[in-house]
Parts: C-alpha cells; structure tokens; sequence
C-alpha cells in the first residue's frame, strides 16, 4: 500500500510542479501591465533559464478569477514578434503573431472560463482561459542593439491592462532564489499546501489527478489542504513521492519520440508547449526551458555534447562549423545562444556575447569564410588568430559544462520533422 501511495504522490508532484515554477516566476510581478525588458538580457537575468538573446522580452501576467483583460495589438509589420499565452500549468494556450495573419492585431479581451464578455466589449475578440493565472510572453525580433529604440516603440504599441485594475491583488515579493532553485528546495508541506491552494482558481484538469490529491485531505472546491492533519504515512508518501518526482524531471531523460538525435545535437521535435497528458515531459520543460514556445514558432536544437558524443567541457576549445550551403532554415532568423551548465544562463564573459545569430552575421560582427561558411570557435579563454578571435563565442569560465541552443524561428517543415543536419561540432 505504501508503494502505491509513493508512486500516486509522485504523479501528484509532477502534476503540479509546473504550476508551482510558473508562480514563484510570478512573483515580484506587477499583474496590471507589460514589465519591459528594453535591451537584451546578460548573466545578469536570471529569473528565466535559458533566455533568448534575440528578442526583446515584455512579460505580463493576469488574475482572471478577478477581472477581464484587455489586450491591443497594433499592425506590426516591420519585425517579428510572437505573443504567446501560458497558462499556470505552462501549455501555449494561444499564439499570436507573425506567422498567424488571420490572428494578429486587433482587441482582445481575456475572460476566465465562461464569464460572459462584459457590456461594452461585445466587438472584441474573445480569449477564454481556464487559469485565473497566465503569462504572456512577448517577444519582438530585434537586429542587434542599434535595434532597440525601433523595437522599444513597438513594445510601448501593444498594451496588455485590467478591465477592473482595483479589483487585481498585489503579488507577493520574489524571493532571493530563481524560481528553479525555489522549487528545488521547497519543502512537501509547502509545495503540496501552495499547489492545493493555486488550484482553486488553476483547477487540476484531470479527474483521476483530483482524486489523488483527495486521498491526502484535499477539498476540490476550495483548494483547502493541511498537512498537519494527514497521518505520518500520507506525510511520508508525498515526501519520498516529491524526491523521487524531482529525480526525474532532473535526469531530463526527454522522450525519445520528442526529439531526433544528429551527433551531438538533440532537434526538439515535440513536447515543447503543448504535452497532453505527457506531465512528466511538461515538467521536465518547466524546469529546463520555462517559457518554451510551440515548434512551430521557434524550433529549437540542443547540443550538451560534441561531435564524438562527449560532454561539452569548458576547458576544451571547440569549432562549429556551419558550410555554406548549411545554415538553418528560418524564414525570419537563427541563432546559436551559449548557456552554462548546470546554471542554465547566459554566461559572463569579457566580449559580453552570449549568441551568434543572422543578424551578427550581416552586420559583420562575425565573419564567413571566403567560400560562404562559417567558423564559431567556442572556447572560456579568447582563441589566438583574427578569425577565431573576431568568431568567439565564449564558454564559462565558472562552471565546467556548458550547452548550446540553435533558435530557428518560423522553422520549415523539414526542420520541425527534425531531418534538417546541424552544423557539426568538433573539438580542436
């Protein structure tokens, strides 16, 4: 009996543990309008692992249970940009953007389950939710840092604010820890009490998860649990259910039918988004790549090893070479971001570059060969030559490992199938 009350309080946890990184990544938030980041992020960010370094990030987040949302989206036509909407449980529960003409500009107006659209606002398009708690994840294309004051305009253009503003709570204050880090050290009591709580208005959509949950105390209607009042097995269960659920969203052993291999590179070619039932894959993102667009906007390609299948060490020097018929198939841009492992952020460095991307490449910041390919010599120390050195991508020089994440965005359909070859890594 205790075996299977283990391995219930498992799928419990990893139910909820995407739900718990998405609020400790809300706190701190201001939930009436868009937080602006109005340069690129650095080592310096480190509330979401992982950040892209070619886009300029607005966040916000909602309190459906509490009020309507009003969103304007403006013709955009000069960059790309992609306006997602997360729901507490991290699925892409709307894309709007570039590559969704049909949906893009326009009023919008976000209800929570079946409220019905308020007087007034019967010509805006309707988005119904089923969280009162969302994160929209805006993102704008942007050529480099001679690009921001262009891509600031637009981030002032689209407006996201409540209907009813002195209706929204304050949001607690963030915590000196990343919301991984959070959910890393929080206790069973705390984890299973906050998910119980957060679920009242970000219902468990799934009646055999309810059920568990209602076997340790949990009221469905009003999110009530007390860890104090179960026994000393139901305390056990959820305590060794928790070590064991996060063992395994650390061994980040991505299911195989996710992702094809190509010798050193992983191609992520589904479980990113959206997961079904997949809770195990939907936590395993959370954790990794909180955040994590639909293939479909931006694919994405992970190589933590080289060419030879080792690991990739700091104190090795690699080259990435990409030949001139190879690059990636974006129809808007790639690129290629360095992140320390197992930090999972950018890391700091003394040329203060954190990617290599199109736009590096047109305004000559790197530079092709005669023949059209490209060299990116990887390396935590500054390689000898002008090519290699004006080509670095720095690798930490704090942490032993390090990862690469190659952005396609609006791959092609030969991408998202995971046939495209990635350009080979090799350790020189």
């Amino acid at each position: 009996k205790m075996e299977n009350l283990k391995e219930q309080a498992k799928a419990l946890y990893l139910y909820g543990f995407p739900l718990m990184v998405t609020e400790a990544t809300h706190w701190g938030a201001d939930d009436k309008t868009f937080q602006h980041l109005r340069t690129f992020p650095t080592d310096k960010v480190n509330k979401i692992v992982k950040m892209n370094n070619d886009t300029l990030y607005s966040t916000a987040w909602t309190q459906l249970a509490r009020t309507p949302y009003l969103v304007h989206i403006p013709k955009i036509t000069e960059r790309y940009y992609l306006f997602p909407i997360l729901d507490a449980y991290t699925n892409v529960v709307e894309s709007i953007g570039t590559r969704t003409p049909d949906r893009a500009e326009g009023d919008y107006i976000l209800l929570y389950q079946d409220t019905p659209v308020p007087a007034g606002y019967e010509s805006y398009r309707v988005i119904r939710l089923q969280d009162s708690l969302n994160a929209v994840l805006l993102r704008i294309e942007t050529r480099g840092e001679a690009d921001y004051p262009v891509v600031n305009q637009i981030q002032d253009s689209i407006t996201i604010r409540p209907l009813y503003p002195e209706r929204v709570r304050p949001v607690r204050q963030a915590p000196e820890l990343s919301p991984a880090a959070y959910v890393e050290t929080v206790s069973p009591k705390e984890f299973f009490t906050l998910f119980a709580a957060l679920s009242a208005e970000n219902p468990i959509r799934n009646e055999a998860y309810v059920q568990i949950f209602e076997q340790f105390g949990y009221d469905r209607t009003t999110g009530a649990f007390s860890w104090d009042d179960l026994t000393a097995e139901q305390q056990q269960a959820l305590t060794e259910g928790s070590r064991l659920g996060f063992a395994e969203i650390q061994a980040g052993k991505r299911n195989p039918k996710y992702t094809v291999q190509h010798r050193g590179w992983l191609s992520v070619i589904g479980g990113v988004g959206t997961y079904g039932t997949d809770y195990l894959q939907r936590a395993e993102t959370a954790y990794g790549g909180w955040g994590a667009n639909i293939i479909q906007d931006s694919a994405y390609l992970i190589a933590a090893a080289d060419d030879s299948g080792a690991p990739l060490a700091s104190r090795n020097r690699y080259r990435l070479h990409i030949p001139a018929d190879g690059y990636p198939h974006a129809s808007v841009f790639w690129s290629i971001t360095l992140y320390g492992e197992p930090s999972k952020y950018l890391v700091s460095n003394p040329i203060g570059r954190y990617k290599v991307n199109t736009y590096d490449l047109e305004n000559g910041s790197v530079e092709k060969n005669p023949d059209g390919s490209l060299d990116i010599f990887i390396a935590s120390e500054e390689p000898e030559g002008g090519l290699a050195r004006k080509n670095w991508l720095p690798a930490p020089a704090a942490e032993e490992h390090f990862t690469l994440a190659l952005r396609v965005y609006t791959p092609d359909e030969l991408t998202i199938r995971g046939e495209w070859e990635p350009p080979v890594l090799e350790r020189i």
